[in-house]
């Protein structure tokens, strides 16, 4: 008996580059989504004085994500079917912890962040925009830091041979109907 499941599409990129709002847009339409949560986690340790989390503690910071990203696969594999809609989208997925960890040059145990049993069907990549691209309490890295981040990213899902599409630079709306337009064609 064939089993059908959705589809699980991540969508990616350097920090500031819209990821969210597309998330969130994609919720509005009736997709299931999960949403990044690296900025609650942020906030929580600057709360408690720790100015920058991932860079003071990287393994740590990068465990906790992962652990939560892996979470999240799981539950995807869990939802039920929905042919109508047959797609669940990540704001991020697991490779994008191990992208950080290489464009910091941070060594890491590959047993314990394994990506070979996390494949998603695609990977949505959205490329620095610097037009739009701002700093904030959350967001420190510069914009150069970004495409460098960007393009590990980039590396990390076409090593693990997961389909990648870069979204066009554009507005939220144009960006969606791109996407739309790309599952719907199985692209």
């Amino acid at each position: 008996m064939l089993i059908k499941q959705n589809k699980k599409i991540v969508i990616s990129g350097g920090p500031g580059s819209g990821k969210s709002t597309l998330i969130a847009l994609l919720e509005q339409s009736g997709y299931h989504c999960f949403k990044e949560f690296s900025r609650s986690l942020i906030k929580k340790f600057k709360n408690t004085g720790e100015n920058s989390y991932f860079k003071s503690k990287p393994i740590e910071f990068s465990e906790i994500i992962w652990r939560k990203r892996v979470k999240q696969f799981i539950i995807a594999n869990e939802l039920e079917f929905n042919a109508a809609k047959p797609y669940v989208f990540f704001d991020r997925g697991v490779h994008d912890v191990v992208a950080y960890l290489n464009y910091i040059q941070e060594p890491y145990d590959i047993n314990s962040l394994n990506l070979e049993n996390h494949p998603y069907e695609m990977a949505l990549l959205l490329p620095p925009w610097k037009e739009i691209y701002v700093n904030d309490a959350h967001r420190l890295e510069s914009f150069e830091e970004a495409m460098g981040l960007y393009l590990q990213i980039k590396e990390i899902y076409s090593a693990y041979k997961i389909p990648t599409i870069e979204v066009p630079i554009g507005s939220p709306n144009d960006r969606i109907l791109t996407i739309l337009e790309l599952i719907k064609n199985g692209k």
